[in-house]
């Protein structure tokens, strides 16, 4: 007679944590309309210098945001159970990380590449340690939402695609402070872009 497994099959994180990621993207998005300093910080016209690098980032939120929809009926061995809490306290970590870094730069916190002439390289709080913690709070957002949908394609997707995107975000910002921002240069020099230690 042939024994069945006792073992209950492997089940990733409840629909209802990804429900509960979807509502604190929801917080980004109310961080992102309410937090910024009105006038020129929260204004979606691009410069020249920009090159499109807003486009590709609100894009990407878009991608984001529907990714953990599309992908919840592809079959694969789902995250562990544990997913769900996981990816909730990563989201909650991005928004403090970002909210930290828009108050620590105030108007200079803008959502569209640009400089003004009194801008002053600002190298408190976390922009002590790294050039560009907001981004990095937007990463850990976003992922943290993928990864509370509990599934490897999704995490995968949304992370590649938002890191490309901020990587030549990045890019295109480091040159223009370079050539703007007296000290940036020097402040580059002894900071990391965006992971501690490492890059």
């Amino acid at each position: 007679m042939e024994r069945q497994s006792s073992a209950a099959p492997h089940r990733g994180p409840s629909p209802a944590w990804l429900a509960a990621a979807y509502v604190v993207l929801g917080g980004f998005m109310v961080l992102e309309r309410f937090a910024r300093k009105r006038g020129r910080a929260s204004s979606l016209d691009p410069s020249a210098e920009d090159r499109g690098t807003t486009r590709m980032i609100v894009g990407g939120f878009m991608v984001a945001g529907v990714l953990p929809l599309l992908l919840r009926p592809v079959r694969q061995r789902p995250l562990p159970r544990s997913a769900g809490a996981l990816g909730l306290a990563l989201e909650a970590a991005g928004l403090c990380l970002r909210l930290w870094s828009m108050r620590t730069l105030g108007g200079s916190y803008t959502r569209t590449l640009q400089t003004n002439e009194n801008q002053q390289v600002v190298d408190t709080g976390p922009y002590r340690v790294i050039r560009h913690p907001g981004y990095l709070g937007s990463l850990l957002a976003w992922t943290g939402c993928a990864v509370a949908s509990g599934s490897v394609p999704t995490v995968l997707s949304v992370a590649g695609l938002l890191a490309a995107a901020y990587r030549r975000r990045i890019g295109v910002e480091e040159e223009l402070l370079r050539r703007k921002l007296p000290g940036y240069a020097e402040y580059a020099g002894r900071t990391k872009k965006l992971v501690p230690l490492l890059w």
